[in-house]
Parts: structure tokens; C-alpha cells; sequence
């Protein structure tokens, strides 16, 4: 026992303070952010909804609610998504609008090549005769058509 001097009061050992509760939309717009990744950026607009919702929620708590970092990686987190989600989707665009063209050196080697057999007697065909890129969401054609 140790010895208090008369008129002091001896000292209570205090409690910890209480940790802030983390923040769920924190968790879930991390989360739906970083699933962003396999919806090709469509999650990641969620994601940013959520983790700008959980920071200003953060902000506006003094203290009471956690998890600032989460939601700050949340946002990063969404926007790469949504920036690799329109890398890819303007990659397949443009994949997409030029695949069966063929290049202008194919064209004269193809020409050359019908005009060298002597049992044609039409002329060559013009570039993309054979292989025209239909649109398949906007009509009810394959993807590619044959016509001779």
C-alpha cells in the first residue's frame, strides 16, 4: 500500500479512451470499389458514391466514427477502377470498329494477285468487298457476312 498524504485523494487508474467506431460505408465503398475491378470500372462508381459518403460522414462526426483511411483508399480504389474500366472499354471500342479492315498494302497485293490470273475477266474487287463489319446490337446480322 502506498502512503497518500491527508487532504489528497489517492489516483484511480483511468480507462482508455474509447476507439472510434470504423465507419461502414468506409468498408463498403472499399470494398465495392476494389470489386470495381471485375465489373470493368461499373462497381467503382459505387464505390466512389460510397467512400465520399463515409468521408463526409467522418468529418462531420468529431471523432465519433473511424476509418478516414478506408474511405480515402475507397476513393482512390474507385478511381482507378473507373479509369481502367474506360481503358478497356475504349480498347474494345476501337478494336471493335476497325477489325476485318484490311490495309491498304493487302488491298494492292490481293489486286495484283487477281489481276495476274488470266481466267479472271472481271476486275478486282474493291477493298472490303468480302468482309463487312455489321454492328450485331443494332441489326439482326452475324458479326461478320460472307458476299461474294
Amino acid at each position: 500500500m502506498t502512503y497518500t498524504p491527508p487532504g489528497v485523494e489517492p489516483s484511480r487508474p483511468t480507462a482508455p479512451a474509447p476507439t472510434p467506431k470504423t465507419s461502414g460505408h468506409a468498408i463498403a465503398g472499399l470494398f465495392v470499389g476494389l470489386a470495381g475491378l471485375c465489373t470493368c470500372g461499373v462497381g467503382g462508381i459505387a464505390g466512389l458514391v460510397l467512400s465520399l459518403v463515409a468521408l463526409k460522414k467522418i468529418d462531420a462526426s468529431r471523432g465519433t466514427l473511424g476509418g478516414r483511411g478506408l474511405a480515402i483508399a475507397g476513393i482512390i480504389a474507385s478511381a482507378v477502377c473507373i479509369l481502367l474500366g474506360l481503358v478497356i472499354g475504349l480498347g474494345v471500342l476501337v478494336a471493335f470498329l476497325t477489325a476485318g479492315y484490311q490495309s491498304e498494302a493487302d488491298y494492292m497485293e490481293m489486286e495484283s494477285d487477281w489481276d495476274a490470273d488470266p481466267s479472271r475477266s472481271t476486275p478486282a474487287p474493291s477493298p472490303g468487298a468480302y468482309l463487312r463489319p455489321c454492328v450485331p446490337m443494332l441489326s439482326s446480322q452475324p458479326l461478320w457476312s460472307f458476299t461474294p
